[in-house]
């Protein structure tokens, strides 16, 4: 494939990693739609659309948004996540807001876990919703 080629525009869809390297200290805010892998220290809010993973080096200190989280360092904050994964080095503190939470054996979380969503709340539209009464009513009737 040359420069020039027809298909050079295809190398584009390849997902790049950012990497924070060990020894790098960042303060601020981070946006990005790749993934992102800390080998250093970040101190403020992460918005990844896709994986964020903390290296056994890597630091975390703020709250992070992303798909995936794979925690092997330090994590302290508030994070949000469809999965977070802490892996045997790994230590989190905070809050995560996550549905699929693993913990492998040698890891650690301080905190609490909250739900991503509410779908699990069930509510009757006014119409069937039913009164005291009416319930036990059908109640004493079935014996």
């Amino acid at each position: 494939m040359g420069l020039f080629s027809k298909h050079a525009g295809n190398q584009g869809k390849h997902t790049v990693t950012t990497v924070i390297a060990q020894g790098c200290t960042v303060n601020g805010h981070i946006r990005l739609s790749g993934d992102i892998q800390v080998d250093g220290y970040v101190e403020g809010k992460i918005v990844c659309d896709r994986s964020l993973i903390v290296s056994a080096s890597g630091r975390v200190k703020g709250e992070v948004t992303a798909d995936k989280i794979i925690i092997n360092g330090l994590f302290d904050g508030e994070c949000y996540a469809n999965s977070v994964e802490i892996l045997p080095q790994g230590k989190a503190h905070g809050v995560i807001h996550c549905d699929d939470l693993s913990i492998e054996r040698g890891g650690s979380f301080l905190g609490k876990t909250l739900p991503t969503s509410t779908d699990d709340v069930v509510s009757l539209p006014k119409g069937e919703q039913k009164k005291p009464a009416e319930i036990q009513s059908k109640a004493v009737d079935k014996n």
